[in-house]
């Protein structure tokens, strides 16, 4: 069961990626930016080319942006109409020092914050081919102060896309594909993208940026990620299914995805990879389960910790959280991966002291409704003697309190119907006992504010073919 689900994820992806290339062909109309030179305007920090990209992309369903020794500026949103392809080999494309805008979005995005988004008239069929794509930051600049959703305004003061914060923007699409990009020096994410339906992202790196790499909200399904490397100061992909209201405006499931051959450097500030279920509820009380279905993680270096469970904004001691509840996990497949939990990857305050009740962590932390989950050829380096709670696998409730607020849900309990792993190397061996590499947490009260009582459950766990519990 577990070969068939897997070759159907495969099989399905690999054709959706043969059709959104074969429907980027079918655009031949071409121009150089260069055409476009007459719309450019001189500033102190170089030739600004806002005005022609646009046109240009108004005009021709593929625009050529030419090498050059001189770096292509742009000091406003450029908006990508459906059926468009950006060639830009060689190029360096750099959003202006003064700019706290996007750079990059598609035309017809839409918020989902309040309700979920009318999925008619989707752009479809827009790639970036190459390029360099940078920002003029030194490092993070935080939400809503950099790439900014940029509507018909000079700039958005009241945030009207409150969760948008990166580079490029594309959402309420069908069929994207970048491909053999560069970003660097992002302060916001690099790419944010939801409510997409088939995606390709395929020889991405990352130098110098300073939140997400690729940042990948709900409402998505049917991606082939492949080949993402480089240095970011989060996460190199996120798959934020749920997420807060300041980093995203799409919520729903993330289904059907193959990421494959990420590595993210080692001067990466934070060797995690979120995986985030949730369930989020629209202003008028309907929810929606923001879970995560069929996804395959394969071969994948420099990460720590997998982190796969709820986890809302933090709270003052003694109020309530924001609302939440776990979402939806089932048929996720981790697979070729190494890991060296060096330290908690949250090390600070509990974690950092050792708690023997708040001091567990993993390289893999899970807290949703989970149906299946493999893990398969893992690598996996413990350090017991420094740090006596590591485990291969968490799952139940987090809590570290600081500053008088808890950063995570000591309330929130999850389930797991059944775990199977083969092939597990823990400090170079086949664990004799694997039920002591798996930890599930429970917590009673343990705030003292009626609110921190979660536990967490497996049902079924399968070890070589082996049912051990």
């Amino acid at each position: 069961m577990k070969t068939q689900i897997k070759q159907t994820i495969y099989e399905k992806l690999y054709q959706m990626k043969t059709c959104v290339e074969r429907e980027i062909e079918t655009l031949r109309d071409s121009v150089l930016l260069s055409q476009y030179r007459y719309l450019t305007k001189e500033t102190s920090e170089g030739t600004v080319w806002t005005d022609a990209l646009q046109t240009a992309l108004r005009e021709h369903e593929r625009v050529i942006i030419e090498p050059s020794e001189e770096a292509y500026l742009i000091d406003y949103t450029v908006v990508i109409p459906s059926g468009r392809h950006i060639e830009a080999e060689g190029a360096v494309i750099r959003l202006t020092a003064g700019c706290d805008l996007l750079m990059l979005r598609n035309e017809n995005t839409l918020d989902g914050t309040h309700m979920p988004i009318d999925r008619t008239n989707p752009d479809r069929n827009i790639s970036i081919h190459g390029g360099r794509w940078e920002e003029s930051h030194t490092k993070r600049a935080g939400y809503g102060v950099s790439g900014r959703y940029a509507p018909h305004i000079e700039h958005d003061e009241n945030r009207v896309f409150f969760g948008v914060s990166t580079c490029m923007l594309f959402n309420h699409m069908e069929n994207l594909m970048l491909s053999d990009m560069t970003f660097a020096h992002t302060a916001g994410f690099s790419v944010q993208i939801g409510d997409l339906v088939n995606g390709v992202f395929e020889n991405i790196s990352f130098e110098s940026c300073y939140a997400d790499g690729l940042h990948i909200n709900g409402g998505t399904k049917n991606l082939y990620i492949s080949d993402i490397a480089g240095e970011v100061g989060d996460d190199l992909v996120a798959l934020n299914a749920y997420d807060w209201q300041n980093s995203s405006v799409n919520f729903g499931a993330i289904e059907t995805v193959l990421c494959k051959n990420l590595t993210l450097s080692e001067t990466s500030r934070y060797k995690a990879i979120r995986m985030e279920p949730g369930v989020y509820r629209y202003d008028d009380g309907s929810t929606v389960d923001c879970g995560l279905f069929d996804i395959v993680m394969k071969n994948i270096k420099g990460i720590r910790t997998f982190k796969m469970y709820l986890q809302t904004p933090p709270y003052a001691l003694g109020e309530k959280p924001e609302w939440g509840d776990v979402g939806s996990v089932n048929n996720v497949f981790f697979e070729d991966i190494a890991l060296d939990l060096v330290a908690p990857i949250d090390n600070f305050g509990s974690y950092r002291m050792q708690d023997p009740l708040r001091g567990a962590f993993g390289a893999f932390e899970l807290g949703a409704k989970i149906g299946y989950l493999s893990f398969e050829n893992m690598d996996l380096t413990l350090h017991p003697e420094e740090w006596k709670y590591g485990y291969f696998l968490t799952i139940g409730p987090k809590s570290l309190c600081a500053n008088g607020k808890e950063i995570f849900d000591p309330y929130v309990s999850s389930f797991a119907e059944t775990l199977e792993f083969e092939n597990i190397r823990i400090n170079g061996e086949n664990p004799e006992e694997p039920l002591a590499f798996i930890k599930e947490i429970a917590f009673d009260d343990i705030n003292g504010d009626g609110n921190s009582t979660g536990k967490g459950e497996i049902g079924t766990i399968l070890w070589d073919g082996l049912h051990i519990k």
